[in-house]
């Protein structure tokens, strides 16, 4: 069997705006762009499956992997119907991984379930940053949500959970946080964030870069609170969960430009091992 791991972390955007390339505003092209190039690298990985933990699939209490051998349905923005009104997708799901995964996260003590429905749809966190990753379609995919029960020290413990399911099942997995930065919301689209706020994000996407995960995990706390992080940072800390310091070195790179959407800070970045 294939050794398995993560071989690739990182955070992915989705701001609505993305969700048609054909209609997006200039000002969110250079976070598209970023999307498609990371999806050359990671391809060039040759991974097996591809996890997303959304912003914008929210459960209350437990956590949840899809199981579903086929991912098939049509994507509407609820909270941006206008941006997103409804475009299909087709997608193979890997049931046997996300089943370990689920089996992981409750051996850590937490809540988890599997999602078998027919009828689940995609919310359009997942769907954005899959379809210019992977605009084939053709690499698997397995959903997780943001539990808003879960504090950070949580999110890592189970994506700390995400990482030993790939290591015992042999898959090479890709784990993507699919949020924002800085994410304290204004009206206006092309609104940025304040000063403060980019100099922040701009610190943090260093310290992944330069494979500082410790020093990540450490601040990240204090980081997310201060710039008021999508769901908390609950995604991102999921995605440092995936990471162990201890078997680095690590490296990180950004994709394409970080841009605006109404105030939020959106980049492409990701993080493997070097050895």
């Amino acid at each position: 069997m294939a050794k398995g791991q993560i071989i690739c972390a990182g955070v992915t955007p989705h701001t609505p705006r993305m969700g048609i390339e054909s209609k997006a505003p200039e000002f969110v092209r250079g976070c598209i762009r970023g999307s498609y190039e990371l999806g050359v690298a990671l391809r060039a990985m040759k991974p097996d499956v591809i996890v997303i933990n959304s912003a914008h699939w929210v459960s209350t209490f437990n956590w949840y992997a899809t199981c579903q051998a086929i991912h098939r349905g049509i994507c509407v923005a609820d909270e941006a119907p206008d941006l997103i009104p409804g475009v299909p997708y087709e997608r193979p799901g890997m049931p046997e991984f996300a089943g370990a995964i689920v089996d992981e996260v409750k051996a850590a003590g937490f809540p988890c379930y599997r999602n078998d429905s027919p009828h689940f749809k995609w919310d359009y966190g997942s769907f954005v940053p899959l379809e210019y990753i992977d605009p084939e379609q053709k690499i698997p995919a397995v959903l997780m949500p943001s539990c808003i029960s879960a504090d950070l020290a949580e999110c890592m413990a189970v994506g700390a959970a995400v990482k030993r399911a790939a290591e015992k099942t042999g898959v090479r997995a890709a784990f993507f946080a699919s949020c924002s930065f800085t994410h304290k919301l204004v009206r206006g689209p092309d609104q940025w964030p304040t000063a403060e706020r980019m100099e922040l994000d701009r610190k943090f996407i260093a310290m992944l870069c330069n494979g500082q995960i410790a020093e990540a995990k450490r601040w990240f706390p204090e980081y997310a609170a201060a710039v008021v992080g999508e769901v908390g940072g609950r995604d991102i800390a999921a995605m440092l969960g995936t990471l162990d310091e201890s078997e680095g070195p690590y490296t990180g790179r950004q994709f394409g430009a970080y841009g605006q959407s109404s105030a939020s800070g959106n980049q492409s970045v990701a993080i493997w091992r070097t050895n």
